[in-house]
């Protein structure tokens, strides 16, 4: 477990150094916690807890408590390629908050007095913030995997698959975890919780970095997919035929879906051409041109009566705040100062 910890600050800061970028820090920042949270383990069940009493009960839970947030952070990386921290994300530090409201006096006290304490009040005190943290757990993979369920016709297949395992990863170390704290008999047993979270980390990695077909095999297996380079090259040029001369997606209720059956293509066919020969998603390849098409209007002296949300509605979005977000993506201004810049 010990070379676990250096494995995983080792990839932590390869990850890091690699990117600046939320995706990275937050992957980066994840990992280096795992391993961290094995160290403390490591800690608490040796003979130095008695050595060095200071550090009893300190960082375990505040470290767990960040887990879920930081895979949920990471999710709306890939999803909405999201750039910076908002307000609304610290709120996922309030668990933490409360820990420290509710638990702080414990944490301040004297070491050697705090693990005294620990023991003789573990049932009382310590235990309920192992089952408030087995709660938070499991929220937080209930709510990832119904995040990731409803987003994933926005990812392209290799970052679906890639999320898919990462939230698969979370939701059993949830799990496990939910199980023995309820179960486990002393804290060695959580050994096994460890154990298992980042031999089915790496795991899964090794796996795929040796078997690079088995994911191509399921891809057959369940989406019947053949298609080679030239199939792909004829469905780009119908997709390409029909959003310039047909602007298909100027209609609000457009899907994948829609697309196909106007191509007279299957769908995985379709989304296969997305992410492997066109190498974008199909939501923001429809919105790149939507606002090409808003541009346009908020240009034209024709249009200049339309109100921001009438032009949305025109270029095809369903509302004002999807609209904003994918014009500022797409050009890092928003709609009004776009139409402002004009006159």
């Amino acid at each position: 477990m010990l070379t676990q910890v250096f494995v995983a600050f080792f990839v932590a800061g390869g990850i890091f150094f690699k990117k600046r970028q939320l995706r990275h820090i937050s992957l980066s920042a994840l990992i280096a916690l795992v391993g961290f949270h094995i160290l403390i383990f490591l800690y608490g069940s040796s003979q130095l807890v008695s050595i060095y009493t200071e550090f009893v009960d300190w960082f375990y839970f505040e470290v767990a408590f960040l887990f879920g947030p930081l895979v949920f952070i990471h999710l709306q990386c890939l999803v909405f390629d999201k750039k910076r921290l908002k307000g609304i994300d610290f709120l996922h530090l309030l668990p933490i908050v409360v820990f420290w409201i509710g638990y702080g006096d414990v944490l301040l006290m004297e070491g050697t007095v705090r693990a005294q304490y620990v023991y003789e009040n573990f049932n009382s005190r310590t235990m309920v913030w192992n089952y408030l943290l087995a709660l938070q757990m499991m929220l937080y993979a209930i709510g990832c995997s119904i995040f990731l369920f409803k987003n994933k016709a926005k990812l392209s297949e290799k970052r679906l698959q890639y999320a898919v395992f990462l939230v698969l990863a979370y939701v059993c170390s949830s799990l496990l975890i939910t199980y023995l704290t309820h179960y486990a008999n002393s804290w060695r047993d959580f050994a096994w919780f460890y154990v298992i979270l980042t031999f089915l980390i790496f795991g899964v990695g090794y796996f795929l970095v040796n078997n690079p077909e088995f994911l191509l095999q399921i891809k057959k297996k369940y989406f019947g997919s053949n298609l080679n380079e030239k199939d792909m090259k004829r469905i780009k040029a119908k997709i390409e035929k029909a959003f310039k001369n047909d602007k298909v997606f100027l209609d609000g209720r457009f899907n994948i879906s829609g697309l196909s059956e106007i191509l007279n293509e299957k769908q995985h066919h379709v989304s296969q051409t997305f992410s492997e020969y066109i190498s974008e998603n199909f939501n923001d390849y429809v919105n790149k041109h939507r606002i090409e098409i808003a541009k346009q209007y908020l240009h034209d002296s024709k249009y200049q009566h339309l109100k921001i949300e009438a032009i949305a509605l025109e270029s095809g979005f369903n509302n004002k705040v999807t609209f904003y977000k994918a014009f500022t993506k797409f050009t890092t201004q928003t709609p009004s100062a776009f139409r402002k810049l004009k006159k």
